[in-house]
């Protein structure tokens, strides 16, 4: 039984690398990756690392599942050959990487061992952007889809990140023009249900090259189909969170930690 391991690769590539990761790189027989990673395969041709870029398996428009079998198929058919090979992901491979959980329930049968290794995600990134601390006012990391199809409940007071703007209500992968199939109008009527029209959102996109300034679009809720317009696969809406009413504060506690 071969093994196959995930590897995130952080936002800028060989760069965001972590020293485990690359250990992992050095001991595989094979090395794949999908996207763009900033300085791989001049990494991998120099220590002749055998790799290859499956990008070419990733069909723009295409259904996004079917996209993945393919890889995954593909990836399959060379771990008969050889015992154990690492597909690197940009960011981090629990944030919003759909075919580490298609490889993650596979692995389940038995037909593989299925390791994951960490990376730096595009919302340490954002964060780091911003300048926000996750942990003083709240934050939620939302899926775009889930969150309009099981209605969440949403609190104004929490900053949110929400993932996958650019594929509202379309499976498809329309990489080089997300917006033409975007359903914008029911994410926009589930964010109406908790906020003021006039509420202001952003989309982010963290930097991917060293020394790039992050990207960062402003407008309103009322104005998102706009905003979404200019939306790419590596943007996430996000929305600031604002300060509670006075009634919402428990005072007495507020005495017990010794902040007044």
């Amino acid at each position: 039984m071969g093994t196959i391991s995930v590897i995130g690769s952080g936002l800028l590539g060989v760069n965001q690398i972590t020293t485990e990761g690359f250990s992992v790189i050095q001991s595989v027989n094979r090395v794949f990756w999908i996207g763009d990673i900033a300085g791989l395969n001049e990494y991998l041709s120099h220590h002749e690392i055998h790799h290859e870029d499956l990008s070419y398996l990733y069909e723009d428009g295409g259904v996004d599942v079917d996209n993945y079998t393919r890889i995954i198929q593909y990836i399959s058919e060379v771990l008969t050959e050889c015992e154990h090979v690492c597909l690197i992901v940009p960011g981090h491979p629990r944030v919003g990487v759909t075919i580490v959980q298609l490889l993650q329930k596979l692995s389940q049968d038995g037909i593989f061992t299925f390791r994951c290794y960490p990376g730096i995600s595009s919302f340490d990134a954002m964060i780091n952007d911003i300048g926000i601390d996750p942990l003083e006012e709240g934050v939620s990391i939302l899926d775009a889809n889930r969150l309009i199809i099981y209605d969440y409940a949403m609190d104004p007071c929490i900053n949110y990140f929400i993932y996958h703007v650019c594929s509202i209500g379309n499976a498809n992968t329309d990489y080089s023009s997300p917006h033409t199939s975007n359903k914008v109008i029911y994410l926009k009527s589930k964010l109406l249900k908790h906020y003021p029209a006039n509420t202001p959102i952003f989309l982010l996109s963290a930097s991917t090259q060293k020394g790039q300034s992050a990207d960062k679009l402003q407008g309103e809720i009322s104005d998102i189909e706009t905003l979404l317009s200019k939306v790419t696969y590596k943007h996430t809406l996000y929305i600031p969170s604002s300060l509670p009413t006075q009634d919402r504060v428990n005072f007495e506690f507020l005495k017990e930690i010794n902040v007044i």
